[in-house]
């Protein structure tokens, strides 16, 4: 008969018991948004990715976060075919996978497990292809579909990706949060018992932490890996409180509740600031936070009616009222920090002049009206979307145009986008690898337009060749220029109008020590602890 005390042990608990617990053996972030599954494959969310990328997956490769680098993690070595079209990686011998209540591994981590992953994504006739809805919107984006050929193994420690043709952001790809590696055993073990969706949705991988409950838009509690290769957690437990209002995360954190927050509001860092108790990280971001416009549409599918729009917004005023000097003007979808980044494109200033004459032009001088898609709460791009949108419903008001706010939760705004219902979204993009072709083709590459993140369905041969050579060859000045005119002709046609490049901000009480915030989004609590 079960205790009193293990009847508790096992059901769900309160708040107040999860906040007592952690407090003794582990930590508590805020987080701003639930996770839509834990498999980040399947979606491209950030609220998913911070929840299930790091804590609970590696990937065959990583980006080192101080030099921006290639670095190997569950591949310990790589080699890349003179032509460019073989990569064949040794694996890390060694590996575990998480044991929980519902599995328990019988072998360490090896290529089987790489040739499940990725067969599941490329080929439409695995088992698990059409599991939990089967699209795979990062790597559908990045057309990895028809990039590599096949994926094979020469020993269990040895996997070889053959490509059709060479790509020198592979190894950026492999690298990325989204290529975690599943357990192929996990997967065939929940297909014999009926259940392959639970692959998604109680996770196994081999990350620092595993997967312990997910009580839904309030918490998700991980625990700490034993015999974890990159050396255990420091912490027992980890658990995310999932607070979507930042007004909310940051009282929870003054009180104790929480031992980090998320994307603090930029209003708040002078509060933050004064604070003793608490302690702020700020670190240059590759992101950008920018309005797509549905070019499908009309007006939209008229590029003066998007240069106007452009010439109207003023961003030195988002920059102060919203980001409150934690940004810089974006003059291009790539940020400054970037390599590829084109340092002659001009910065662009509001002429409200300009703007009236292009709608004209364009057959609209009265203007129109229209809508844009708005999430709500802060975004690490973003810190505030909807007093972004006011503040654009202001400036483009001066020239005719009447802007009707929307904001709804994103499930809802992906089911419009699919549907291609909307004239615009103010949304962004945080990369997850240094290399350019991350921002362009997951944004605006033709094959990202169904089954991708092209909000602005536009799609342009022309650009995707530029991106298609530029990753044909290492040479990083045939790159560089192709990547150049990809920016001037996105600067030209403005499918997407670039607005800011935001700092990353994270606070935490100032007791808690090792956290790691990375450049391309997301925190490693593998080293954290509290003093």
């Amino acid at each position: 008969m079960l205790t009193p005390l293990l009847l508790g042990f096992l059901v769900l608990v309160s708040g107040c018991q999860k906040r007592d617990e952690a407090s003794r053996t582990g930590l508590i972030y805020c987080a701003e948004g639930a996770p839509r599954t834990f498999n980040p494959q399947l979606a491209n969310a950030d609220p998913t990715l911070d929840a299930s990328a790091r804590p609970l997956y590696d990937r065959l490769l990583e980006v080192n976060a101080n030099t921006l680098g290639i670095e190997g993690a569950l591949a310990t070595h790589w080699r890349v075919s003179d032509d460019g079209l073989s990569y064949a990686l040794t694996l890390r011998k060694g590996v575990t996978f998480h044991r929980t209540p519902w599995f328990s591994p019988t072998r360490h981590f090896n290529a089987d497990d790489v040739l499940f992953t990725w067969q599941r994504l490329l080929d439409e006739h695995h088992p698990y292809h059409n599991v939990s809805g089967g699209e795979y919107p990062y790597f559908y984006g990045l057309g990895l579909g028809s990039l590599i050929k096949r994926v094979y193994k020469k020993g269990p420690h040895q996997v070889v990706f053959e490509l059709n043709r060479p790509d020198a952001s592979f190894l950026a790809t492999l690298a990325s949060d989204y290529a975690i590696v599943l357990s192929a055993e996990y997967g065939e073990q929940m297909a014999k018992a009926g259940t392959p969706a639970l692959l998604d949705s109680r996770p196994i991988g081999t990350g620092p932490f595993s997967f312990k409950e997910y009580r839904h838009n309030e918490f998700v509690r991980y625990l700490r890996h034993p015999g974890y290769w990159g050396g255990e957690a420091k912490v027992e437990q980890l658990i995310y409180d999932i607070t979507p209002k930042s007004s909310k995360r940051l009282a929870k954190l003054l009180t104790g509740e929480c031992d980090v927050m998320s994307t603090p509001s930029a209003s708040q860092l002078s509060v933050i600031g004064k604070d003793t108790h608490l302690n702020l990280s700020v670190q240059s971001g590759m992101n950008v936070a920018f309005l797509a416009l549905n070019t499908r549409k009309a007006p939209f599918n008229k590029v003066q009616v998007r240069q106007a729009l452009a010439s109207a917004i003023n961003v030195q005023n988002l920059l102060q009222a919203v980001y409150f000097e934690t940004g810089q003007s974006a003059a291009s979808l790539l940020p400054p920090l970037s390599w590829g980044y084109n340092p002659s494109l001009p910065q662009r200033k509001p002429d409200l002049r300009l703007a009236r004459q292009l709608l004209k032009d364009a057959g609209y001088p009265n203007g129109f009206e229209m809508q844009v898609l708005v999430q709500p709460g802060a975004r690490p791009y973003n810190p505030d979307g909807l007093k972004t949108a006011q503040l654009m419903r202001s400036d483009l008001a001066k020239i005719g145009v009447s802007l009707k706010i929307v904001q709804q939760a994103w499930p809802v705004i992906e089911t419009r986008l699919a549907r291609g219902q909307y004239d615009s979204l103010l949304s962004g993009w945080i990369a997850d690898n240094a290399d350019p072709d991350n921002f362009f083709r997951q944004l605006l590459s033709c094959a990202a337009v169904e089954r991708g993140n092209n909000y602005s369905r536009w799609c342009s041969p022309a650009f995707d060749q530029l991106l298609d050579d530029a990753v044909t060859t290492p040479q990083l000045a045939f790159r560089l220029r192709n990547y150049y005119y990809a920016q001037s002709l996105l600067n030209e046609q403005l499918p997407l109008i670039p607005l800011a490049h935001a700092l990353r901000t994270q606070v935490s009480r100032n007791d808690v020590q090792g956290l790691m915030l990375m450049p391309f989004g997301g925190t490693t609590f593998n080293q954290a602890y509290r003093e």
